[in-house]
């Protein structure tokens, strides 16, 4: 057994009881009450049991998502890390790590951070837990605008044998959508010294389905020009945050009056810690070399949550503590690769897009990266394009903005 120490304990409650609501079904926003969470041993047997009925239905769509015995674990360790952030043990039979890691886990089952499929441009709450997001969104004043900005978002897709697309991107004029310069940098070259170039044989494309059971293209248009990105190139490997990700292309041609483009958010209300947001995007398979640095139990929860890849989903979250400056935003919506170039939406600014994604962290200290769109409107792009900034480009395209 394993022996922890109060400072690990309260270290580990601090983080995981502000998620644990009163009527176990909801998500890291929702008030938990003067008592706090209940933690009572019957509360503690109706949560796992939530959890083991979840784990149990995403086992049953694919028996090849994960082993039952591993995902029996989970729920033991995070039974016994239940247990020891409500005073009733000191010690389990699993390392702190591990124990912290099936925490996940349970609140994710509860509906925590989930990731919804999307379909005729609206989230199917049936396809993840859903805690109290499905009310959220559900709310007649929020449905319509959560649609427009879903039917506005779609996949860049490439002809490579091993790449089927390069990332997502948005709507923000009828022919002009946004999305990463490292999800740019797959498909345009850059030669040194001369005029950036899209590489053709590629065959670079937007096209709004890509739904799971839904649609499998939807309005797809060819990529056709760069109009503007960020003037420095984006590290192969690694993140830099000084660096401006974010490229802006015109299409082949406009898209149907029915996708309404997008317009932009400013002001610091749009960026604070625990506004509520989500994110839209396209999360792609997830490297298997990324895998072994991960635990046996966040190998789980990819496994179980994320298992259907390249399909256009919500996912819900908060903006978190940022250290990296009012240009970029922290957000703990679940996310993977191909959610490069996702639009992240504030719910109280609908329909007005804050921010871009452009990387996230896998592991113990999960986080995700987005641009402050209105933070980055003045920064200089790539010399020789046809806009300079990205508030020329707003201006000469006719993209909205509004402060908040």
């Amino acid at each position: 057994m394993e022996r922890h120490d109060r400072s690990s304990i309260e270290s580990l409650a601090a983080e995981i009881m502000p998620r644990l609501s009163p009527d176990g079904g909801a998500f890291e926003t929702a008030e938990i009450g003067r008592d706090g969470p209940d933690l009572s041993p019957s509360a503690i047997s109706a949560r796992i049991g939530r959890s083991e009925e979840t784990l149990r239905r995403a086992v049953e769509m694919d028996m090849a998502a994960a082993d039952p015995a591993l995902t029996r674990q989970v729920l033991v360790n995070g039974r016994e890390g239940l247990e020891l952030i409500a005073g009733q043990r000191d010690r389990t039979r699993a390392p702190m790590a591990a124990v912290a890691a099936a925490l996940e886990v349970i609140v994710r089952t509860d509906g925590s951070r989930p990731s919804f499929l999307v379909r005729e441009d609206a989230p199917d709450f049936a396809t993840s837990p859903a805690g109290g997001w499905a009310d959220l969104f559900a709310d007649p004043l929020r449905e319509a605008e959560v649609r427009t900005a879903l039917a506005a978002v779609g996949r860049i897709d490439i002809t490579h044998p091993l790449m089927p697309y390069a990332g997502t991107g948005w709507l923000v004029a009828p022919d002009v959508i946004v999305t990463n310069r490292h999800v740019a940098q797959l498909f345009v070259a850059f030669p040194e010294g001369e005029a950036p170039r899209l590489r053709t044989e590629l065959d670079p494309r937007f096209d709004f389905g890509h739904e799971f059971a839904g649609r499998d293209s939807a309005d797809a248009r060819p990529l056709r020009e760069l109009l503007f990105c960020g003037a420095r190139a984006i590290p192969p490997v690694g993140i830099d945050h000084g660096c401006l990700d974010l490229a802006v292309f015109r299409l082949a041609a406009p898209v149907p009056e029915t996708r309404r483009p997008l317009a932009l958010a400013e002001g610091r209300r749009v960026a604070l810690p625990q506004t509520q947001v989500f994110v839209a995007g396209y999360p792609a398979r997830p490297d298997p070399a990324s895998l072994g640095t991960v635990s046996e139990t966040d190998r789980v929860l990819r496994l179980l949550f994320d298992k259907l890849w390249g399909f256009k989903r919500l996912a819900p979250g908060e903006i978190t503590p940022s250290t990296l400056g009012g240009r970029t935003l922290n957000h703990d919506a679940s996310t993977l690769g191909g959610n490069s170039g996702s639009l992240v939406m504030g719910l109280d600014s609908l329909p007005f897009v804050t921010g871009l994604h452009y990387g996230g962290s896998w592991g113990g200290d999960r986080t995700n990266w987005a641009h402050v769109l209105g933070a980055v409107l003045d920064e200089p792009g790539l010399p020789g394009l046809p806009h300079t900034t990205l508030a020329g480009l707003c201006a000469a395209e006719g993209i909205a903005r509004r402060a908040f």
